[in-house]
């Protein structure tokens, strides 16, 4: 049965285009909304109806729909619908007309990333009394994430996780490399030098590769750049009407070891997104570079295998790109006090359950999950539950962020670059060019209202 939605009280008008949008579509409800008056946010079963938005599909969906499940169980009263839509574009546009339209979802996952756009007017800042009143305060999470949630001094995002590029290996091929520590652990690599001739013996063990990388995955190879631009001290500033701030240096650099690594013995020159955790997990590479989330893939192919943090390969800090899947309270025509309210409860909930997500390699946000005994007991996932200390996340940018253009656009410059086509050089040009006249266009987000 359709649980009719609260009553709620329209925001103060104006005459933007935004309002405009929320206008229409609160008319085009508005018999329902007439119908309801006086219901306030309790349905008619006696239920807060409560609808949460988020893009978790696989393991990690399964994992989201036991986090709900408990939270529907401490909360009875709490009618939770729940909606999983595809992850990327098409999530980020439906989320972002729904706001602008005044029909947002009450609660909604979002990558940390995409603040830039969101961040502005698409969602609600979260009051830091309210969250105290649920045992949530922001010093309870890692400084970088605290700082990427943070736009114009307000919580714009409450961070469920940090999940950044990982280290994956083989315990039997590394052992036969002569790569492990006398405790079993990965010896440590410490400079680019020693990462490329670890990954050269480990590929003498296997025969194929040392290291499974996604040389053509936007995804994985934007990853490891960006790890590696930060370690070199790259910065790219992006500033609306341009042009990008970027250096260059550091990213021929960068683009220079991706280059080295992927020769066709340490790393393969044409491997795809899927390609990379496959031949990992059939032991023909030593080394796997992607996001902790293939931990499952690893444990389900029966392997022996570990994971470390993103060593620092250039420098002396493990700087790493990472994001951090968090929940917002996406802007809405009208808010009604007691959906709002549980909206808060499940979000406290998520978090102080989040032990449950971390199985899928994803390190707990918060500090008290985090630090817990039962985590640090969670091997190989807890492995390296300090790279989110040293989290880097994308540049800020409409066009930036996980599953965005900018990381799309740059995976072809660097599989231009991994595959040979390009020079480190013209890799570096290609990347920067294209980043200027995206610039130029401007914010259709901001130009539109």
């Amino acid at each position: 049965m359709t649980r009719a939605r609260p009553a709620r009280v329209p925001a103060g008008p104006s005459l933007s285009r935004r309002s405009l949008l929320r206008g229409a579509a609160l008319g085009a409800g508005g018999l329902g909304a007439a119908s309801l008056a006086g219901c306030g946010a309790v349905g008619s079963s006696g239920t807060t109806p409560l609808a949460f938005w988020n893009f978790f599909t696989g393991g990690d969906g399964e994992r989201m729909v036991d986090l709900i499940n408990s939270y529907r169980d401490e909360a009875p009263g709490v009618d939770v619908t729940d909606t999983t839509l595809l992850w990327g574009s098409p999530y980020y546009t439906k989320l972002a007309m729904a706001c602008e339209g005044g029909r947002a979802p009450d609660l909604a996952s979002l990558h940390a990333s995409r603040l830039a756009t969101f961040g502005q007017e698409l969602v609600d800042p979260w009051d830091t009394d309210e969250l105290a009143a649920r045992g949530i305060t922001m010093d309870q999470f890692p400084t970088p994430v605290v700082e990427r949630v943070t736009v114009d001094g307000q919580i714009k995002a409450l961070p469920l996780d940090t999940h950044p590029l990982v280290l994956f290996y083989n315990t039997r091929v590394c052992e036969e490399a002569g790569l492990l520590a006398p405790d079993g652990s990965l010896a440590p690599l410490d400079s680019a030098e020693a990462f490329l001739d670890a990954g050269r013996r480990a590929a003498e063990v296997t025969g194929v590769n040392g290291v499974a990388y996604g040389t053509g995955d936007a995804l994985a190879s934007f990853m490891l750049f960006w790890s590696l631009f930060r370690q070199l001290g790259g910065e790219m500033e992006l500033p609306d009407g341009g042009p990008a701030e970027v250096d260059r240096d550091a990213v021929v650099e960068a683009m220079a070891f991706v280059q080295t690594m992927c020769d066709g013995t340490i790393a393969s020159r044409t491997q795809d997104g899927p390609g990379a955790p496959a031949a990992f997990a059939g032991e023909q590479a030593g080394f796997l570079l992607i996001g902790p989330w293939e931990v499952i893939t690893a444990q389900n192919a029966g392997i022996p295998f570990s994971m470390t943090q993103f060593p620092a390969l250039f420098g002396d800090t493990p700087y790493v790109r990472a994001d951090s899947h968090s929940l917002v309270l996406p802007t809405q025509a009208a808010t009604d006090p007691e959906v709002r309210a549980a909206a808060y409860d499940m979000a406290a909930s998520m978090l102080k359950n989040s032990l449950l997500w971390a199985e899928g390699g994803h390190i707990p946000a918060l500090s008290a999950v985090a630090e817990s005994p039962e985590y640090l007991a969670l091997e190989p996932q807890s492995n390296y539950r300090g790279a989110a200390e040293v989290a880097e996340f994308d540049p800020s940018a409409y066009f930036a962020g996980s599953g965005s253009t900018f990381m799309s656009r740059a995976g072809q410059s660097l599989q231009g670059v991994g595959s040979g086509a390009l020079t480190p050089e013209q890799g570096a040009d290609d990347l920067i060019g294209w980043v200027d006249e995206q610039l130029s266009l401007g914010s259709p987000v901001r130009s539109a209202r």
